[in-house]
């Protein structure tokens, strides 16, 4: 049973960071003015239903399939354990303002058109690479 836990949970994370992926490169990739033309705006909706169909549940599923690997695993609390603990928490509220960040360019505000993200958002796919290299690395390695 461990071995598909494994299966399942490597499988939920490459979805999910797949997702979030997608969606810091088109976050970056757009600016609010640019979001509102025809094509563009296809494309943010296409991403946000694959945002609510795929990623979320992807993410939520990769938490709880970690956390049984962690219980069926007798891992406990392990330095290595702790550290991507911390970093997929960091992921999980980036991957709240990406969501969000994306909503808010594809519904443009009533007053001026345009609805800015947050420029930071900008940096979001190499935090996003960040992320998943030392996430992987902790698991592979586990040096500490």
């Amino acid at each position: 049973m461990y071995i598909w836990l494994i299966g399942l949970h490597v499988t939920a994370v490459t979805l999910w960071i797949l997702g979030m992926s997608a969606t810091a490169i088109l976050i970056s990739a757009l600016d609010a003015k640019t979001a509102a033309e025809e094509g563009p705006a296809r494309l943010l909706r296409a991403v946000g239903r694959w945002e609510r169909r795929v990623t979320s549940p992807a993410m939520g599923l990769a938490w709880l399939l970690g956390i049984a690997l962690v219980v069926v695993g007798g891992w406990g609390f392990e330095p290595w354990l702790v550290a991507k603990i911390v970093i997929v928490t960091a992921l999980s509220a980036l991957h709240g303002k990406l969501a969000a960040g994306l909503r808010r360019l594809g519904e443009p505000a009533p007053e001026s058109g345009v609805r800015p993200v947050s420029p930071l958002l900008r940096f979001s796919p190499l935090a996003v690479i960040a992320g998943a290299i030392a996430i992987v690395t902790l698991v592979v390695v586990k040096p500490y």
